[in-house]
């Protein structure tokens, strides 16, 4: 049994209901009243604070704060049918739309819809253990905390848009800890404007053996992750794109999930699930570029460094760049690499640390930031790092681990 649509919605809304309108058995909808009569749904329940504080964390991290579409400002809690101990939140921005399931004693079955910060800033400042709901007549909701007592103006729950789950015929299902390293080692090269909307996400494919390829890139580095999972119904033919507020938001609270999350989609949304939660989202139009010709394919400069040693002299040679390249120039010779900050007015650094390496000496240059973004993501004592040349595309991955691999395109530096 589905959710059910609970009044005759505003047109934006039905749109939005249509294209997301699904079954699933796990994120069950309960019957409410008829929305078709005037009469008000009562509810009334019970939470535990931190939970709720929680919760409503997650919901307000997914409410449209804009002021061009009131309605989204909001969120729901409904009471489950067939469920006394558990009750549903959800809230969207359109684009996507958050399901939690939280424990409650249920008093009085119903929903109400409110909006969301105003419940948050009230909900994060009480002090006692329970927290008790109820909505009135006249559509106020009365939220009770110890000696605190608020009352708060309510909306028809009707006139909000409904996230439901559908049968989607593809799917993966994801261990968390995997997931989580996926998101980590891709989003942070994803672009962050609407300049190239298509790369304002991680592309998500598969080449039908079961192994699934993440891969970001704002076109000046890219980062990719590779993933052998055991459940995988992937046509290899088909790649989507999954948006860069989606995995944040799934990312932030991934733990909530379980142990697996379960991932279907199509070409137009997908659905994260697991646990007590559910994400779904739309995922962008668009086709992401072909980044393979860009990954070098027979490097001949190799250096393996230490990690923590590199993080710190970026650091420090990035320090005093007031560019927003913020460039630095590596000197690499055998056993040695210098770091060079560009020199100017306010000064300049220099930094050495010990290298393998046992080439000819070159030098090439990058924008630190994009070297410090890919160094935080690895987990190993050492990195390597793979050329052609001063001016090629460089290779940055784990000597052990081929499952992961950064490229960065070099900046042309001239002190």
């Amino acid at each position: 049994m589905g959710y059910k649509h609970l009044a005759k919605t505003l047109s934006t809304t039905q749109k939005f209901n249509k294209s997301f309108n699904f079954k699933n058995k796990h994120f069950n909808q309960q019957k409410v009243n008829n929305p078709t009569n005037n009469n008000h749904i009562y509810m009334e329940i019970i939470l535990k604070r931190e939970a709720l504080s929680n919760t409503l964390q997650n919901i307000n991290s997914v409410v449209d704060k804009s002021t061009t579409k009131p309605i989204l400002s909001n969120f729901v809690i409904r009471t489950i049918d067939g469920k006394d101990k558990e009750v549903e939140f959800s809230s969207t921005d359109y684009e996507l739309s958050l399901v939690e399931i939280v424990t409650a004693e249920i008093k009085e079955q119903g929903s109400i819809c409110v909006n969301a910060k105003k419940v948050f800033d009230i909900v994060r400042e009480l002090q006692s253990e329970d927290v008790h709901i109820r909505s009135t007549e006249q559509l106020w909701i009365h939220i009770v905390c110890g000696t605190s007592e608020t009352r708060l103006p309510s909306v028809e729950v009707g006139l909000y848009p409904q996230t439901v789950l559908e049968e989607l015929p593809q799917s993966i299902t994801i261990n968390v800890d995997d997931f989580r390293h996926c998101i980590d080692k891709t989003l942070f090269a994803a672009i962050t404007n609407e300049s190239r909307r298509n790369l304002m996400g991680v592309c998500l494919s598969s080449n039908g053996d079961h192994k699934t390829r993440w891969l970001s890139t704002d076109g000046h580095r890219l980062a990719q992750m590779i993933k052998t999972l055991d459940s995988v119904t992937f046509d290899s033919e088909k790649e989507v794109i999954i948006p860069r507020k989606a995995l944040t938001e799934v990312r932030r609270v991934v733990e909530l999930f379980g142990e697996n999350v379960n991932i279907t989609f199509d070409e137009r949304v997908m659905q994260f699930s697991g646990g007590s939660i559910m994400f779904k989202t739309r995922l962008i139009e668009g086709k992401f570029p072909n980044c393979d010709p860009i990954i070098p394919k027979d490097s001949s400069l190799e250096m393996i460094v230490n990690r923590e040693q590199f993080i710190s002299s970026l650091r420090i040679v990035s320090s005093i760049s007031s560019e927003k390249l913020r460039p630095v120039k590596l000197i690499i010779s055998p056993g040695n690499l210098k770091l060079e900050s560009e020199k100017a007015d306010y000064g300049e650094v220099i930094d050495e640390i010990e290298i393998e390496y046992e080439g000819e000496s070159f030098e090439i240059g990058f924008n630190s930031r994009y070297l410090l973004d890919v160094l935080s993501v690895l987990e190993t004592k050492n990195v390597k790092l793979e050329c052609k040349n001063s001016m090629s595309p460089t290779i940055i991955k784990s000597p052990e681990d081929e499952s992961f691999l950064s490229v960065i395109m070099p900046l042309r530096v001239e002190w």
